[in-house]
């Protein structure tokens, strides 16, 4: 075995995923890499890892943007209890790299290493650094930019534009053409759903009649709605699979001509994969507002529509489905653009660049 390389960061899909695309790829090498992950031990990032057998260790963490007063003295010695807990995790598992993935577990452990002198490099996903990886970025040697948009936070010649790694189960199939005939409208809110849109579209189900035999619809609606989500397709008479989770995302992807979701990164990134058509609508309460600021990327680019969560209504969703329904010119460019950027070989990029750093390319 090669060695060790630890992964930090987690608490959202977002960050987690492409964490685990990194490590399939350094564990898909004939060099024979542990990749060990290191958060705050949230139910999520326990559950997802536990699911693709990475071991997970655990250190105190808390966000510190936003804070004032005692709340601000409170997380500044949580962040200096968890740069200590991080040393001590280190130095019992002694990596050879160590990778932080942005929220605020990641900048303990970014700290750590480089107080140990362990090589450390970051990875960003969205079109704008968060906070943690623009801190982080100072002690990092590698910043692995999803969008060259980011390279302003950092410096220069840390900088590598390698796109946002995804999971190898997210691009089965990608490539082939769709089977069967109508229209596949795919709908999902990130991991957990998003009520909103799931308003929104039920909304929206009365407003679409003259498509409903065309129409076939696959919608992520989140633990907590699924029922009544579910209810509302079959009294107007759709043709629905309705799911809480979905684990099987590139059948998703293939069969989707259009997604309505949110505008998280690992979202975008997915579209522009899979050259798909998207009505963007970002969730307005996101750490400095990054999905909006994904969506703006999108759609300056032609890559997809935004709808603003403020704007959204049952008759305004349901104007924006039918409009690309009968434009297909428009959907294909939408579809054209997006796979324009897509970076299905980002993982591999990381990978390679890490190699590098290594002194192993």
């Amino acid at each position: 075995m090669t060695g060790k390389v630890v992964i930090a960061g987690g608490g959202t899909g977002g960050h987690l995923f492409p964490g685990i695309a990194v490590a399939e790829e350094f564990t898909r090498r004939k060099e024979g890499w542990e990749v060990i992950f290191i958060g705050t031990g949230k139910e999520l990032e326990r559950r997802i890892l536990s699911r693709w057998g990475f071991k997970l260790m655990t250190i105190p963490a808390a966000p510190l943007k936003g804070k004032s007063g005692w709340r601000k003295i409170a997380a500044i010695a949580t962040l200096v209890q968890g740069i200590g807990r991080s040393i001590v995790l280190l130095r019992r598992v002694s990596p050879r790299l160590v990778i932080g993935l942005g929220g605020y577990s990641a900048g303990a452990v970014v700290l750590a290493a480089y107080f140990l002198r362990i090589r450390r490099v970051i990875q960003e996903q969205n079109v704008q650094p968060g906070f943690t990886n623009r801190m982080a970025a100072r002690f990092a040697q590698r910043v692995f930019l999803s969008w060259a948009t980011g390279a302003q936070f950092s410096p220069a010649e840390k900088v590598r534009v390698t796109g946002n790694p995804l999971r190898q189960e997210v691009l089965q199939g990608r490539g082939k053409e769709r089977k069967g005939k109508g229209f596949t409208l795919f709908i999902l809110g990130g991991s957990q759903g998003a009520t909103a849109i799931n308003k929104g579209m039920r909304e929206a189900l009365p407003l679409l009649h003259e498509i409903k035999k065309e129409l076939h619809v696959i919608h992520q609606t989140g633990a907590e709605d699924a029922a009544w989500v579910k209810q509302g397709y079959k009294e107007y008479g759709f043709q629905a699979s309705v799911y809480p989770f979905i684990d099987d995302m590139a059948r998703c992807y293939h069969e989707a001509h259009l997604a309505i979701c949110r505008a998280g990164a690992a979202t975008i990134t997915e579209l522009c994969a899979w050259g798909r058509a998207s009505i963007l609508i970002p969730y307005p309460y996101a750490a400095d507002d990054h999905q909006r600021r994904n969506a703006e990327f999108i759609v300056q680019r032609g890559a997809g529509k935004m709808l603003p969560q403020e704007e959204l209504s049952g008759k305004r969703l349901a104007q924006e489905i039918l409009a690309l329904y009968h434009d297909q010119r428009v959907l294909q460019e939408l579809e054209q653009k997006a796979a324009a950027l897509g970076t299905p070989d980002a993982a591999a990029r990381i990978v390679d660049e890490c190699y590098r750093l290594l002194g192993m390319g």
